[in-house]
């Protein structure tokens, strides 16, 4: 069973953050880890991903959307040995 990495880039996401993560979670395909990249939120995004089981990395500054998603894919094509991205 390959594993597959999952990408989100977040900023100020606490209205949809849960109800996203949470339908990953009960997916029945269970060879995944999720990778989160924070844009620097000012809203609770930051404490809800706190409480999932994922990796989490944090931006002082809001980069926008291609260069924060830019910046993730390229953190988990060095950091994950995940056959797939998504």
């Amino acid at each position: 069973m390959p594993k597959i990495t999952i990408l989100l880039s977040t900023y100020n996401g606490e209205k949809y953050l849960k109800e996203q993560l949470d339908s990953l979670f009960i997916q029945t395909y269970k060879n995944i880890e999720i990778i989160v990249r924070d844009d620097g939120s000012s809203d609770k995004t930051l404490e809800m991903l706190k409480f999932y089981d994922i990796k989490l990395l944090f931006s002082d500054g809001n980069i926008g959307i291609k260069k924060s998603f830019e910046t993730l894919l390229l953190y988990a094509y060095e950091n994950s040995d995940a056959e797939y991205f998504m």
